[in-house]
């Protein structure tokens, strides 16, 4: 495969000012300000504490000597060549110095962007390949091996930004979890970060043709009593400036309309990355639901080798668990409903509960027909 060659000493400042250079010529100015990207908010401040909790800057501790009498603990044991490697076995750190550059980036190709992702903080030797623009590829490449038609990103966002917002799923001021994105502010965030860092919408701020073009990029949060609209302010009194400082109605009438159509590319694009969400929650959703299903019927075919699967059928024919619903207590039970595929090891560690369970149900119907 052949690959741009790749500048392992390229600088985070230098990638920051190209992707500076690019943004200015496919954007007006005001779109930038508008962004609120993970480098000024939270990737920033996890960058700093990858950099920070490296292996390479921590310093080594002291090892602590057993206490007199103390039990010895065993330690697993470590193949030869690793055992000078410091991190779990280092096989990353191996993976960067040891196998060549070509063969790593054919790996990376196989992969999604939120494994890239991790890789990317795993070392400064893999953050270097993964964030430099030589290895947009890479991501693009990653991008495509998604199951649905992802979008490619915004003029404004490169890949791995894009990549980012998308698929980490955290708020990017306070690390808290969080589904929500808000694309016309090109972050994650939670509702209570977002009512600190934006101002509520009114539009009495601004001049009547602002509310006509709806040219000001806003998002909606549900606050429990009410929802209310939000914006950035700052960009919002810009755009306020800009608009009042034309002199003639054609100016601003080209002004506006270069807005308009701003504003419509980075709804419609916002619009298909949230389609494109939502059906990967509903396949991961369906997904998970098929392993129950099938962990519930491995289950059935394992209590009937044993000759409890008629009592369990009898169980789930009951359909009042909890009351008033139409679910039963056995495919509700916490060690059948569970999306993780049953095993020979998991059936062993779950068969005594489930036998006392039926054995208990069948003593107390057995007992109510007396």
């Amino acid at each position: 495969m052949k690959r741009d060659s790749i500048d392992l000493k390229l600088s985070m400042a230098r990638r920051s000012a190209r992707i500076q250079e690019k943004n200015a010529a496919n954007l007006s100015h005001d779109v930038n300000d508008i962004q609120i990207s993970f480098a000024e908010v939270g990737h920033e401040k996890r960058e700093v504490e990858d950099q920070e909790l490296s292996e390479d800057d921590r310093p080594r501790k002291r090892a602590k000597r057993p206490a007199e009498g103390s039990q010895k603990k065993k330690k697993r044991a470590v193949p030869k060549p690793f055992r000078k490697v410091r991190g779990r076995l280092g096989l990353l750190e191996r993976l960067v110095k040891d196998v060549p550059l070509e063969v790593s980036l054919e790996i990376f190709c196989y992969l999604e962007p939120r494994d890239l992702l991790r890789l990317s903080r795993t070392s400064h030797e893999l953050r270097n390949i993964l964030m430099s623009k030589s290895s947009e590829d890479i991501w693009r490449a990653a991008r495509q091996n998604l199951k649905g038609d992802l979008q490619p990103p915004p003029p404004d966002l490169n890949e791995p930004q894009y990549a980012y917002i998308m698929f980490e799923p955290f708020c990017h001021v306070c690390d808290r979890r969080v589904e929500n994105v808000f694309w016309s502010f090109r972050m994650r965030c939670c509702k209570e970060c977002a009512l600190d860092l934006f101002a509520i919408y009114d539009p009495t701020d601004y001049p009547e043709e602002f509310q006509a073009s709806n040219i000001l990029l806003r998002e909606r949060i549900d606050t429990g009593d009410r929802i209310i609209s939000i914006h950035h302010g700052e960009t919002g009194a810009r755009l306020k400036a800009q608009f009042q400082g034309l002199q003639s109605t054609e100016e601003r009438d080209s002004w506006l309309n270069r807005k308009v159509e701003e504003r419509k590319q980075l709804y419609n694009h916002a619009v298909r990355c949230t389609r494109w969400s939502s059906f990967r929650i509903i396949a991961r959703m369906q997904e998970l639901d098929a392993i129950r299903k099938q962990r519930k019927e491995d289950i059935l075919v394992r209590l009937e080798k044993i000759e409890w699967r008629e009592e369990a059928e009898i169980l789930m024919a009951k359909q009042s668990y909890p009351p008033g619903s139409r679910r039963n207590a056995f495919s509700q039970h916490k060690l059948v409903k569970q999306s993780k595929k049953l095993t020979d090891y998991g059936w062993n560690t779950i068969k005594d509960e489930l036998v006392k369970i039926l054995s208990d149900h069948k003593k107390e119907r057995l007992k109510s027909v007396e």
